[in-house]
């Protein structure tokens, strides 16, 4: 059956197929109504309509066929669309764009599949690759939808895509060889400056810079020496004055429109988003996810948003309590260039899609004199700092601060049970009635304050305090951009006496045994989370510009 979608049935579905083959400004609520509307006539009449527009040579009705199918089809409607792919009449191009469909419905027909059924194989697969550099050209999106089909491509055919950019004599090719250059295995990163080289001169503006910067960047001896050799020959193809027209136009990017970042979360996270004007009044946003022991961990952005639609998905962050601040684009760019560092020390590797987006971030030439701080600097622990310090559970009471639990889980999942236990022995004891001389509620809150002691001075180490006190301090140096005075003093002076050379033991401190106990409280939640979902609890990465659910 096809996918469930709701409407009331106004335009024929002639009109509908008509009006999507043929207008580009058609908005969100309108498509969805046209895809209500086919997806109810589907099955009489609408689906065939759909195949005979995939069969045509109009590339705009072509497109608009592959768009529905894209959001309608199921594997009810696989048998026809392999009839398609198996007809000598159809278009070689045609059975080639809908290899991403067949694949997302399981037919064998994908991919390797489907060369037999070609009827010129080589042409069309030529014809499918310039179709790739025409999407090239459209958006970073489409860059990033490419390069995750050939980061998945067998080793081989990766080299084979990679030489035949290099010799499509295409400067759109550049884009997709550029982002290879960062995170790539040696042979693949040497592949990719063969090919820059070998599109020479015609895409000297994009491979020029990014030659440069792999110099600046890479620790790789090897590769450095070969984007050396293969920049003194483009310079030399070029045209003088070459080298520093490209390095002073790398700099041109769209207006700035907002940049925003997130709170600290309990996790060590933080959202660093930011978004630029296009010339048509629409947005380019890129969301980046850092992560405090990994660097940057995700990244995805959108080259065509709506103004309203970015404050509503800033609202919608808001309401799953992933809160952010307007903050300066220079602090977003700190963060970013500390995250990749920590990448390095890691050795994890950044995602592709910054390889795309990185451009629009880090090539931008900064217009503000100021510098902002990622973290603050430690506070002496003094008897001011020490008396502020037993006010630290009062960070509970803010709402940045409600994702603050104690990690890892293991480390008091076998305490929690004990915890639960108790606890609702205290409740039932308060809830009850009050007897002269029964302090058996009074008894339980002992037992579970004592019990809290004990799992602080278990799992507590100093790489936990540290770890703590560093994400503190980070979440200070925030909330001083957004001047929060007094929280920022109420932050430091909790990361000065948790850090593990303070001299105050963890059992002691406030906001240590304020941590636990809510730990330990949703314990429980958290293991049944992990039952429900087979997976770790509270890694909730935010699709910032991903597709409403439908209802």
């Amino acid at each position: 059956m096809p996918k469930g979608r709701r409407g009331s049935p106004r335009e024929s579905i002639d009109s509908i197929l008509l009006a999507m083959s043929r207008r580009k400004d058609i908005d969100e609520d309108t498509l969805s109504h046209y895809l209500d509307r086919l997806d109810e006539e589907w099955e009489v009449g609408a689906r065939t309509k759909v195949l005979q527009l995939l069969r045509s040579s109009d590339s705009d009705a072509h497109s608009t066929a592959l768009l529905i199918l894209s959001e309608l089809a199921t594997e009810d409607d696989l048998e026809e669309l392999e009839d398609v792919v198996a007809d000598p009449t159809v278009g070689d191009l045609a059975k080639l764009s809908l290899v991403p469909i067949l694949k997302e419905l399981g037919s064998e027909m994908a991919d390797d599949g489907i060369i037999e059924y070609l009827n010129d194989p080589e042409a069309a697969m030529l014809q499918m690759q310039l179709r790739l550099l025409d999407l090239v050209g459209q958006s970073e999106l489409g860059v990033e939808s490419i390069l995750e089909d050939v980061l998945s491509m067998p080793t081989e055919r990766r080299f084979g895509f990679i030489n035949w950019l290099g010799m499509s004599q295409d400067p759109r090719a550049a884009k997709l060889l550029i982002p290879l250059l960062e995170n790539q295995p040696t042979k693949v990163t040497s592949a990719v400056i063969e090919a820059l080289e070998q599109l020479g001169p015609i895409a000297a503006q994009h491979s020029i810079p990014a030659l440069n910067y792999l110099l600046a960047n890479s620790s790789n001896r090897q590769l450095k020496q070969q984007a050396r050799t293969a920049l003194g020959r483009l310079t030399m193809q070029s045209p003088p004055g070459t080298e520093d027209e490209v390095m002073a136009a790398q700099f041109e990017t769209p207006p700035l429109y907002e940049s925003r970042v997130s709170f600290v979360d309990g996790a060590g996270a933080q959202m660093v988003m930011i978004s630029w004007e296009r010339p048509d009044g629409r947005l380019k946003g890129v969301n980046v996810l850092y992560q405090d022991d990994w660097g940057i961990k995700d990244c995805y952005g959108t080259d065509e948003m709506e103004r309203n639609r970015w404050s509503e998905l800033v609202e919608g962050m808001e309401s799953q309590g992933f809160g952010s601040f307007v903050v300066p684009f220079d602090y977003c760019r700190s963060l970013i260039a500390e995250a990749r560092a920590l990448n390095k020390r890691t050795r994890h590797k950044v995602p592709v899609a910054y390889a795309i987006w990185r451009p629009f971030i880090e090539g931008t030439e900064s217009n503000e004199s100021n510098t902002y701080p990622t973290i603050l600097e430690p506070l002496p622990v003094d008897a001011q700092a020490a008396q502020l310090a037993q006010r630290g559970d009062q960070l509970y009471h803010l709402k940045e601060f409600t994702s603050w639990f104690f990690d890892p889980f293991e480390s008091i999942r076998p305490y929690v049970n004990h915890y639960i236990s108790v606890k609702g022995l205290m409740d039932n004891a308060s809830r009850g009635r009050k007897r002269k001389g029964s302090p058996k509620a009074e008894n339980y809150k002992q037992e579970l304050e004592s019990f809290v002691s004990e799992v602080i001075t278990n799992v507590v180490d100093n790489r936990a305090r540290s770890l703590y006190e560093t994400r503190l301090r980070r979440q200070a140096a925030l909330f001083q951009l957004v001047e929060r005075a007094k929280d920022v003093e109420l932050i430091r002076a909790v990361a000065a006496v948790l850090h593990p050379d303070s001299g105050i033991p963890a059992q002691e401190q406030p906001f240590v045994r304020a941590m636990m106990h809510r730990s330990l409280e949703s314990g429980l939640l958290r293991i049944m989370a992990e039952a429900i979902e087979r997976g770790p609890f509270g890694d909730l990465p935010f699709d910032f510009f991903g597709d409403d659910d439908e209802s």
